[in-house]
């Protein structure tokens, strides 16, 4: 099932995703990898469950340094080719704005070939992942009108996410 998410609906990541939650996006994440014909292998997985249990966002060194809490010495390159596998496979994205990984939001079925718009907040650092096709497009129709096309798969946008938003103007008043 495909959906459309506005900027007025973000999919915010969980904030604790459960024991079963984390497990059925494991299990989605090994049969996409299989239907392109590529292999989540344990060390992948294992990578990709350590993102879900950080709520999906964080960058490469926690997350070897929760491997190695598990595995004693890991090798930074041992996390890296796990992300570039899984941001290959569409299960993640790399916010440049902030070095930092997150997991898709899509449904591994509804990951392939698209361009996330992501709100990267300035306060808090957290990153949502929008799904604005509207927007999308009419950034291409520029693109194209200037003879341009998207180079890279994400959009990053800076701005304030609605509980830092919130704390700035708490009457709702805006500067």
């Amino acid at each position: 099932m495909s959906t459309t998410r506005t900027s007025r609906s973000p999919r915010r990541a969980d904030p604790r995703l459960t024991e079963r939650q984390i497990a059925v996006r494991l299990a989605h994440a090994e049969a996409h990898c299989r239907e392109r014909g590529a292999q989540l292998t344990a060390q992948r997985a294992e990578v990709y469950e350590l993102l879900l249990r950080r709520q999906g966002s964080a960058k490469a060194y926690d997350l070897q340094h929760d491997l190695q809490q598990r595995r004693g010495r890991v090798a930074p390159t041992t996390i890296y080719r796990a992300l570039e596998f899984l941001v290959e496979q569409g299960l993640v994205h790399r916010v440049d704005a902030l070095s930092r990984f997150v997991a898709c939001s899509h449904e591994p079925d509804e990951a392939e070939a698209h361009h996330p718009l992501f709100l990267v907040c300035s306060t808090c650092e957290r990153t949502t992942e929008l799904h604005d096709d509207a927007a999308l497009a009419a950034l291409a129709r520029s693109l194209e009108a200037a003879g341009a096309d998207f180079e890279q798969s994400a959009v990053e946008v800076k701005g304030l996410c609605r509980d830092c938003r919130e704390h700035a103007h708490p009457s709702g008043e805006t500067s």
